[in-house]
């Protein structure tokens, strides 16, 4: 069953002991869309004003059409920390960069923002579900507004439990770190997302299997299943899966 509570910010423990667990992402994993990121450009442009205002916006453009190699924010890995690093980057705080953020999540959850749930996905996760696999989604997103977008999604009945503040990378070590005392061993848990630091490397630390989508080939860091898109990584995850439930636990501490 679905986490009756999905925006709370704690961290309970496994309810499922010694079930595989599956850690997914939420922003360009578990959904996407480019019409966020514009409404959040959009917002921050309105806070800056004037030309500041046109070149974020210009600069998020650019960065969507072409990713980071030639954007003036070639350090950003993905369209939301390209809009904040522009905003910083022309002066705009972070108290409106927040601001800007929340509102957007808002508008997320309204009929006017076009998102996609790739359904190859959706599909793989009940499947996975039905079989024993705990399937874990952890954002950074606040809260607030969390719950309305994910029911406007349609995704709480793929999600075992939901974690939002996830504060990753460390929370992420944290969170992963409670899981693998669930699942009895590292090889029993999958972490997927498309920000490699975020997302990919605190599972690497830990052993854990890791899958990446790298949507603009940016390489950041190994994995154990990367692509472009989500698509890619269905059979990388069935093949885990198969394999994790398969495998018999092997308690043991971290």
């Amino acid at each position: 069953m679905a986490d009756p509570n999905p925006g709370r910010t704690g961290y309970q423990a496994p309810v499922q002991a010694l079930a595989p667990v599956l850690v997914t992402d939420f922003d360009g994993t578990l959904y996407r869309g480019d019409d966020p990121i514009r409404r959040y450009a959009r917002n921050a442009a309105e806070r800056l004003g004037g030309a500041a205002g046109r070149v974020l916006l210009d600069g998020t453009d650019f960065y969507l059409a072409q990713g980071a190699p030639g954007s003036a924010v070639p350090e950003a890995v993905d369209g939301w920390e390209a809009v904040a690093l522009l905003g910083l980057a022309h002066g705009l705080g972070q108290d409106d960069l927040n601001a800007a953020f929340l509102a957007t999540r808002d508008w997320m959850a309204t009929g006017d923002c076009v998102l996609e749930v790739p359904a190859g996905y959706a599909r793989l996760l009940a499947g996975l579900r039905a079989d024993g696999v705990r399937v874990v989604l952890a954002t950074n997103s606040p809260a607030a507004g969390l719950d309305p977008l994910l029911r406007r999604l349609g995704v709480l009945p793929l999600l075992d439990q939901v974690v939002a503040g996830t504060g990753k990378p460390a929370g992420l070590d944290r969170l992963l770190r409670r899981e693998l005392a669930g699942a009895g061993s590292a090889a029993r848990v999958l972490v997927v997302g498309d920000h490699w630091r975020n997302d990919v490397e605190p599972g690497l630390r830990l052993g854990t299997a890791t899958a990446c989508i790298d949507r603009f080939g940016r390489a950041d860091g190994p994995a154990d299943a990367v692509a472009p898109s989500v698509e890619g990584l269905l059979d990388p995850l069935r093949t885990w899966a198969a394999g994790a439930l398969a495998t018999a636990p092997s308690p043991k501490e971290f």
